[in-house]
């Protein structure tokens, strides 16, 4: 697609088009659930038309005063924040994360620097096998009479 035609006004459909992803995601913003899901946001935004690239960047456009601001204040979960700013080309989402990725992560050196911390521990399987066990004996007592015999 060459500049004249990403640059251009849109037509009576794809202003539809976009008018319609917009009532899409401002109900989605209003299911915190959902809204945390990356995969919603792809299914919404990545719907043709609507992935056209003119289209593209007048949903972007449109949405960028609420989303951005959201992003960049840890609203969205990663997965959410990393499709926003890949899809819309927002490099401060793309910079946000790079940052959350540098103190989520810290250096390998680090670790090898503190040799009085504690070992990881093992948990035993056993006590959680013991349980169930007993669960289901008294599970099988209580109810063993109720068939009738």
């Amino acid at each position: 697609m060459n500049d004249s035609e990403i640059d251009r006004e849109l037509d009576a459909s794809e202003g539809q088009v976009v008018r319609e992803v917009m009532i899409q995601v401002r109900a989605l913003l209003n299911d915190s659930g959902r809204s945390r899901d990356a995969g919603i946001w792809k299914a919404i935004l990545c719907e043709p038309p609507a992935d056209e690239i003119p289209l593209r960047q007048e949903i972007g456009r449109q949405l960028e005063p609420q989303l951005r601001p959201m992003a960049e204040n840890g609203s969205f979960p990663p997965p959410v924040v990393a499709f926003l700013g890949e899809w819309f080309d927002w490099q401060s989402l793309q910079d946000v994360l790079a940052q959350e990725d540098e103190r989520g992560y810290p250096e390998p050196d680090v670790a090898e620097e503190n040799p009085d911390s504690e070992p990881p521990q093992i948990v035993s399987f056993w006590p959680a096998v013991i349980g169930w066990i007993i669960g289901l004996v008294v599970l099988a007592t209580l109810f063993g009479g109720m068939g009738g015999g």
